[in-house]
């Protein structure tokens, strides 16, 4: 069982030292650019469970989303054509029918990499790791709202941007939509 936090108490020593030095104040670069691999190993152990909670429903999701996009597009007329015409199975995937079937993929992954880090409120707060989480989380207890009015609008800026490069990288998946 981990502990919740972002070390050991043991490693928090080493930290602590004047020997350790914190070029980033992430624990697992700064582990390894001091070359402490025992540092680098606490932290990516403490980094487990708040990765297995946020991305673990998600995944699924973004899995069954895809299979069913891929399944769609493969009954298509145009794929059906590419293997009249005598191409290989692997042609046929990837150059026909792949870049049709990650388009809705793009969309969900985009909108579950915004509610991954909306996610973060709760996750920071259960696995006690600091970030701007804790922080909402804190601000929100203390009805401090001027960091809560700060968080809504960081959150809102967070999905407007999002949602515009899920729509830049529709040009870039397939080329036949432009943006002019």
């Amino acid at each position: 069982m981990v502990p919740p936090g972002r070390i050991s108490l043991e490693i928090e020593q080493i930290i602590n030292s004047p020997d350790f030095h914190q070029y980033t104040k992430l624990i697992t670069i700064d582990g390894l650019l001091n070359g402490r691999l025992d540092v680098f190993w606490d932290g990516l152990r403490h980094l487990i469970g708040p990765i297995l909670t946020l991305s673990y429903l998600w995944w699924a999701y973004l899995i069954r989303i895809t299979r069913s996009s891929m399944l769609e597009v493969l009954s298509k007329d145009y794929v059906r054509t590419a293997r009249a015409k005598g191409l290989s199975e692997k042609v046929v995937i990837n150059k026909h029918a792949k870049r049709n079937a990650l388009i809705p993929v793009a969309t969900v992954a985009g909108s579950m990499i915004i509610g991954l880090i909306m996610g973060v409120i709760i996750v920071e707060t259960i696995f006690v790791r600091p970030g701007i989480g804790s922080f909402a989380a804190k601000a929100a207890g203390q009805l401090d709202y001027a960091s809560i009015m700060g968080m809504l609008l960081f959150s809102s800026l967070l999905l407007i941007v999002g949602n515009l490069i899920i729509d830049i990288s529709y040009a870039l998946i397939d080329p036949r939509i432009r943006y002019e």
